[in-house]
């Protein structure tokens, strides 16, 4: 865990009645790299909420990059692939958390 975030403000996701999707995305995937800051950070909220998700390491696979290249269009990292269909390139805090809030995770 990192110790410089605080995990509270992202702890559970907000609900409003009536607003569970009728398809609830399983999994999504995240490419990064551990020696990236922003990566260790996305995965730190998703991991606080418990979101099941696919990392893929881009030092250990890194042909890989070029499958996060030809999704987004851009180098940066992290990625966060979503089931459905949506990506995020390095979100804030409060740009994951809309979109979790979003899928219901």
């Amino acid at each position: 865990m990192i110790s410089d975030i605080s995990t509270d403000a992202f702890a559970s996701p907000l609900t409003a009645a009536g607003d569970a999707p009728s398809t609830r995305p399983e999994r999504l995937t995240v490419y990064g790299a551990e020696w990236c800051r922003d990566c260790r950070r996305s995965k730190a909220v998703l991991d606080v909420r418990r979101v099941d998700y696919v990392y893929v390491d881009l030092v250990a696979e890194p042909a890989r990059a070029d499958e996060a290249e030809a999704l987004t269009g851009r180098k940066q990292i992290p990625v966060l692939v979503f089931p459905d269909g949506e990506h995020l390139v390095e979100p804030t805090n409060a740009e994951l958390c809309e979109k979790l809030d979003r899928a219901g995770l």
